[in-house]
């Protein structure tokens, strides 16, 4: 049986038909895996400024209706970073109105004369406070009466309030003040966010933050989830969170702040699926899109955090560690205050999207690409049509003042889009210790494959993998991510055997609540504990199980630099996570056809630019090809430069190498 016929019958299992979708700054992707029609694909236009409709019309041009649609979404992330969600109120204890404003004290900018006022999403006028106290064990000092409830409310009508965030001190030890508080604001009108619920843990900056976060962002993704689940492919709807796994339209809207890293946590998921069936375990990762590039190490396992930043609002929530930063397709290329050349953050995004687009978009790395040869004239299987006079005109209006040629403008904004790329890939390996020589690189996203091979020699790495629908993986990650939950529960107690019984007990607890709301299939469980030496303020979450002690202070060790021997621990919260994979199903299968034979096209390459012949390819090949060469395909483009070469693996991925470090490595 042929390989090709072999994926046609892993897919015959399925009993209903799969589709993932991945919500980007500049394309929403397809992935559709269906028992009769085998796998399809599809690569559009975002829909602005709500993603629904282009995700109805594309299901539609799909000819999809009843599915298991999976999908990930920017619509939270969207609304937290342009700042366009309801008009939000702080409700926090007496005497700690300036929270948010106040943070951990310190400064954002050391030397800055005036430094600049945090971010947050909640004015000081709307920091709001209510006459309560509960000490750190959950000890009511001073009540909160049903008079101080009823004045907010009078004061949240009279500001014209429309979402409310309310974290009171210490209400994960005791929520009854915050209950009341729900109970009251939810018979005005309100839905309030409550801190025990959203963020149960210490640490009251970071818990009120993530308290607003998911208040401001909540309302925006109940109206999204809304328009598609009241649509015919809403009826088995899942939503990826950043965790990179899968939950319930309802879920993601109790838990928006959850949502923030959606997509490019699926494309994460996806890339470790690859990994480890190839073998791989320590791989660095690099999603370039349209609007930025998100990168992230695995060293043996996913990387996870649970505690992370979005436009400099910290919050607090399982997430994969993913750092992003604003270098894509769509970066624009501008001149700063000083008449120098700078990329990015900010994107042309789909509307009006790169010049090239010929919507009257600014020059962007996209542009430059074009000019140089480097990227196609046609995008997403001939649905965009690129024009190459639009970006010449666009860039040359940058070329004159700066008094150089086109070309090595160009050739510039793709080096300086590739540094910023760099720089990130650099922040999560080597500041954190690891040597990126001993990873490999994979790279995705439509614009992964062409600039893999410049990034792998900043960071000398030897190896470079493409996935074979490098430009659809995230859509496929979210196909194929797994549900999950976690139920976390605040101690702040000193380890002992009186606790670990409590442990236990809460556990089962857990376990049993967990289980009633997993879908069918066996569940996988995790128990973490939260620890700390006492009177720490820093902890460190370690797996549940013997020798806590020794294996808390090695990792200390390893993190910190130092150990504390015989200080006492304390264990600060516990955390039970279930988890169900999903129908696993095969990779999308490789074309066997035969291929048109390569063209020769003119390209540019280095800085300054050198100008050569190079051979373009409309698929992989088989056999090793060398650069210079272009690999065009509907969901992205491949360049090889010189003194690389690259070949396609079975599974349909590609494998690129260095040629000149192959050759000092035998030397």
């Amino acid at each position: 049986m042929s390989q090709l016929a072999a994926e046609w019958c892993q897919l015959s299992f399925l009993t209903k038909i799969l589709v993932g979708v991945d919500v980007g700054g500049t394309f929403t992707d397809f992935v559709v895996a269906d028992p009769k029609r085998g796998w399809l694909r599809l690569k559009r236009p975002t829909s602005r400024p709500d993603p629904s409709p282009g995700i109805l019309a594309g299901l539609q041009e799909l000819e999809v209706t009843e599915c298991v649609l999976s999908h990930g979404t920017t619509a939270a992330t969207n609304v937290a970073l342009e700042r366009k969600g309801p008009r939000t109120a702080l409700v926090t204890t007496a005497g700690f109105g300036d929270l948010l404003r106040l943070g951990r004290g310190e400064r954002l900018d050391l030397y800055a004369l005036l430094p600049p006022e945090r971010p947050t999403l909640v004015p000081p006028e709307l920091c709001l406070e209510v006459d309560e106290r509960i000490d750190a064990s959950g000890q009511v000092l001073r009540p909160l009466s049903l008079e101080s409830c009823q004045q907010l409310v009078h004061q949240l009508k009279m500001l014209q309030v429309e979402a409310v965030a309310v974290c009171l001190l210490f209400a994960y030890q005791n929520p009854v003040h915050e209950l009341l508080l729900d109970q009251v604001l939810r018979e005005s009108g309100w839905q309030p966010a409550l801190s025990h619920r959203v963020d149960p843990q210490p640490k009251e900056y970071e818990r009120a933050s993530t308290t607003v976060l998911q208040a401001y962002v909540a309302p925006s993704l109940d109206r999204y989830l809304a328009n598609l689940s009241q649509q015919p492919v809403g009826k088995d709807l899942w939503v990826v969170r950043s965790s990179g796994s899968v939950c319930r339209p309802q879920q993601a809207v109790d838990r928006a702040v959850g949502c923030l890293l959606s997509g490019p946590a699926a494309g994460l998921q996806g890339a470790w699926r690859i990994a480890q069936g190839l073998g791989i375990q320590r791989l660095m990762t690099v999603d370039v899109g349209g609007t930025s590039s998100d990168v992230a190490l695995c060293d043996g396992q996913l990387p996870y955090l649970d505690e992370s930043s979005l436009g400099g609002l910290p919050f607090r929530c399982p997430q994969v560690d993913i750092h992003t930063v604003g270098a894509g397709g769509g970066s624009m290329a501008s001149l700063d205050a000083g008449g120098l050349l700078q990329v990015g953050p900010q994107s042309a995004g789909s509307q009006p999207g790169p010049a090239a687009y010929g919507q009257g978009g600014p020059a962007t790395v996209t542009d430059a690409l074009l000019l140089l040869g480097r990227l196609p004239q046609q995008l997403a299987g001939g649905r965009l049509c690129l024009r190459v006079d639009a970006s010449r005109q666009a860039l040359q209006a940058l070329a004159d003042p700066l008094g150089l040629p086109l070309l090595e403008v160009a050739a510039a904004v793709v080096t300086l889009a590739e540094h910023n790329m760099g720089q990130a890939l650099r922040l999560i390996s080597l500041e954190r210790g690891y040597d990126p020589r001993q990873f490999v690189l994979m790279a995705y996203g439509g614009g992964g494959g062409s600039h893999a091979a410049a990034l792998a020699q900043m960071l000398g790495i030897r190896r470079v993998l493409v996935p074979a629908q490098p430009g659809l993986l995230c859509a496929q990650g979210a196909m194929l991510a797994p549900w999950q939950a976690e139920l976390q529960h605040s101690w702040a107690r000193p380890y002992g055997p009186e606790l670990v019984e409590e442990l236990r007990e809460w556990k089962t607890t857990a376990c049993a609540q967990l289980r009633r709301a997993a879908p069918d299939g066996r569940v996988e469980w995790a128990t973490l504990w939260e620890v700390r030496y006492q009177g720490q303020g820093s902890s460190l979450w370690l797996a549940a199980g013997p020798n806590l002690e020794g294996r808390f202070e090695r990792l200390h060790q390893r993190r910190f630099g130092y150990q504390r021997p015989g200080q006492p621990l304390e264990v600060v919260s516990s955390l039970v996570r279930a988890r169900v994979q999903r129908a696993d199903v095969a990779a999308e299968p490789v074309n066997r056809e035969p291929l048109p034979p390569p063209r020769e096209e003119e390209a540019y390459w280095g800085l300054p630019p050198v100008g050569g012949k190079i051979m373009v390819y409309a698929d992989y090949p088989g056999p090793w090809i060398a650069g210079p060469a272009r690999l065009d395909r509907m969901d992205g483009t491949l360049w090889l430069p010189p003194n690389w070469r690259a070949r396609m693996a079975p599974d349909g991925s590609l494998t690129m190498e260095s040629l000149a470090s192959e050759e000092e490595h035998e030397e």
